[in-house]
């Protein structure tokens, strides 16, 4: 079910309706299963009353429907869309495309730093997983602050034969109450798939260590999955001190100096990148078990969901790699990316 706007009446679309009727022809709450949620929402968004006209449909007080109204889309029995090809017409979007060979870009407007845009960018990454999806489709996921929003606003979707898969082992700790495991069995509920996690530290202690895990026969079948991915979502990190591969545990603020002495600009699945998406090696990478971007760069689709203003390097460096073919950003990331082109 679509939304319209609920935040007031009209009164132009009322006077015509109550001048055919009063009591418009309507179900009974007992086809809507005893719902009011489903039943508001179905006589407002499909029947297009009015909220005082359902409030005296259902006998309850025009705030209560308006209660009932924001509940339904909290609670997904309504889905509020924007049409993807909007996003992708404006002339940033065909920049970018143009200039990167993107096969999608979705930029959401400014909205003058109300909200965080990991949390925007996210919303938007959901709306386009959700059409973008098909049942088989095995998703590789990687995880980041907005691949968790992207997570808790993706739509419940019927998918029993797709596979969500975990692409980078397990950090040291978690950061504000999440994993990477939770990451991907958050997806997997949402789309009603499998959930297919990488039982192993995302880095181990030595390079021997790691070789050893990697012959398991257990690592190996996941492997196995991980490069069968049709579909790779991941978002982009920075090198700055404020960057989640630090606060995950991923690795130290010490050992990343290796990485940006040499050019490391941004961090794709635990891989530094330097600015033209060239993959800066170090040594974490001998004791990483994970995909690696090799391993990235031969899945079909790969998704970018990233934004905000201490990541335009990063993204750019993605870019210029050819790791993304769909890139959800925000505004003012896209002018940066743009303007140094």
């Amino acid at each position: 079910m679509t939304a319209r706007s609920y935040g007031e009446e009209r009164p132009g679309r009322l006077q015509r309706r109550e001048s055919a009727t009063r009591t418009p022809a309507v179900p009974r709450p007992g086809e809507y299963q005893c719902d009011p949620l489903l039943w508001a929402s179905w006589l407002y968004h499909h029947d297009e009353l009015t909220q005082s006209q359902i409030a005296d449909l259902m006998g309850v007080s025009r705030a209560s429907v308006v209660n009932y109204l924001q509940q339904a889309r909290d609670q997904h029995y309504v889905k509020v869309v924007v049409r993807q090809e909007l996003l992708n017409s404006i002339e940033l979007a065909q920049n970018l495309k143009a200039a990167f060979g993107l096969a999608e870009c979705m930029i959401i407007p400014n909205d003058g730093g109300l909200r965080p845009p990991s949390e925007r960018i996210g919303k938007a990454g959901a709306r386009y997983l959700d059409e973008i999806l098909n049942n088989g489709d095995i998703l590789g996921v990687a995880w980041g602050r907005t691949v968790l929003a992207l997570a808790e606003s993706l739509p419940e979707k019927a998918m029993p034969n797709s596979f969500v898969v975990q692409v980078i082992g397990s950090q040291r700790s978690s950061y504000d109450g999440f994993t990477a495991e939770e990451c991907v069995a958050f997806i997997a509920r949402r789309l009603h798939a499998r959930s297919i996690s990488l039982h192993a530290p995302a880095a181990v202690s030595n390079a021997a260590l790691r070789d050893a895990l990697m012959r398991e026969s257990a690592i190996q079948e996941q492997f196995t999955r991980i490069r069968a991915c049709t579909r790779l979502l991941f978002g982009v990190c920075t090198v700055k001190t404020n960057s989640l591969v630090y606060a995950s545990g991923l690795i130290s603020i010490e050992e990343s100096k290796h990485y940006i002495a040499n050019g490391a600009v941004g961090v794709i699945a635990g891989r530094f990148i330097d600015a033209e998406g060239g993959w800066v090696r170090g040594p974490m990478d001998d004791r990483m078990i994970g995909i690696t971007l090799e391993d990235v760069l031969k899945v079909p689709i790969r998704i970018a969901v990233a934004g905000g203003p201490d990541k335009t390097d990063a993204i750019l460096g993605a870019l210029r790699g050819n790791y993304i073919t769909a890139l959800i950003t925000d505004e003012a990331t896209a002018k940066n990316i743009v303007g140094r082109l």
